[in-house]
């Protein structure tokens, strides 16, 4: 999977945020705020193909939590971003 090329994080006020055009009849954006980890993470892996097993060899790297979390967070992440329709 891959984040869309086209999605870039933007800092509003202190916030990082991602700009998500909406893909319905009507003419609507959304807006993605970004955590910490999520902003991370969106750095580390933008304009790469990545697995579930990359984001928790990130999270690893990055954080003092146990496999089990950082997988159990990495599926997780992975399911928001499909529901917000940002992967490729």
């Amino acid at each position: 999977m891959k984040i869309k090329s086209d999605l870039k994080v933007r800092m509003i006020a202190g916030e990082a945020i991602v700009l998500l055009q909406s893909n319905g009849n009507s003419d609507m954006t959304k807006v993605l705020a970004l955590n910490p980890s999520s902003k991370y993470l969106w750095d580390e892996l933008q304009g790469k193909d990545f697995t579930a097993d990359d984001i928790v060899d990130l999270l690893l790297q990055q954080y003092d939590v146990e496999e089990a979390k950082a997988r159990e967070d990495a599926l997780k992440w992975i399911d928001q971003l499909k529901e917000l329709n940002v992967l490729e």
